[in-house]
């Protein structure tokens, strides 16, 4: 037992709660949590790489410190660590990062296309519309960098022809943004075969969007 254990405990539950849900195929996704501060150095608790989330143990769950140094659990962290590095280090506030590929989302992630914000419960939970990150491979620098550019302060971006990325203060938070931004993604979808969106109002969007950047705000 390591003084994370119930952090990656947590991230191991929230692994297998993403693939019961259908948000991901086999082993797919990614989920990680901060961990406190250690010595001086930063880490978080990661899913490993290419392994499905009912085979895996708390053990199994990586620690990684911020510069992207394996230093705990037996297999490899996922090839997406240094996205979950990125946007710690870009958002303060955020303590949990949720990687998966739900269906409906992910079509707004192929298509290219935007979801604005539509529903006053998206601006409170994940901050507005929900934009899509230039392509760029797995792993690669170039998805780091375009997946926090289209992020930007808020809690979901899509990553185009893969899938979305959702943040959060804790591990709850994260996964409820997920959910909201798959249920956001179906009422838009189901919206655009009979009409077009009404939108809110500009006085009101302004009012939410200032109570998210509230709650949710970091100093870049």
């Amino acid at each position: 037992m390591t003084i994370w254990n119930a952090e990656k405990q947590a991230v191991l539950e929230a692994g297998r709660r993403m693939s019961e849900k259908g948000f991901v195929v086999g082993t797919a996704g990614n989920i990680s949590m901060r961990l406190k501060e250690s010595g001086g150095r930063k880490f978080m608790a990661i899913t490993p790489t290419s392994r499905y989330y009912d085979t895996i143990g708390v053990d199994d769950i990586a620690v990684v410190d911020f510069d992207g140094k394996h230093v705990e659990g037996e297999f490899s962290p996922s090839v997406e660590t240094m996205l979950h590095i990125g946007v710690y280090k870009a958002r303060k506030r955020v303590n949990a990062v949720i990687h998966s590929h739900p269906v409906f989302s992910s079509a707004f992630a192929v298509s290219g296309m935007e979801i604005p914000p539509i529903i006053e419960d998206q601006v409170t939970y994940l901050g507005g519309g929900i934009k899509v990150a230039e392509y760029a491979l797995s792993g690669s620098e170039d998805l780091v960098k375009n997946a926090l550019a289209a992020l930007g302060p808020r809690n979901a971006v899509l990553l185009a022809n893969h899938g979305a990325v959702c943040v959060g203060r804790d591990l709850r938070e994260a996964f409820t943004n997920l959910e909201m931004l798959e249920k956001t993604a179906k009422i838009y979808i189901c919206v655009l075969s009979i009409g077009r969106p009404t939108p809110i109002p500009a006085e009101s969007l302004e009012a939410m969007s200032a109570y998210f950047i509230y709650m949710h705000g970091d100093s870049e």
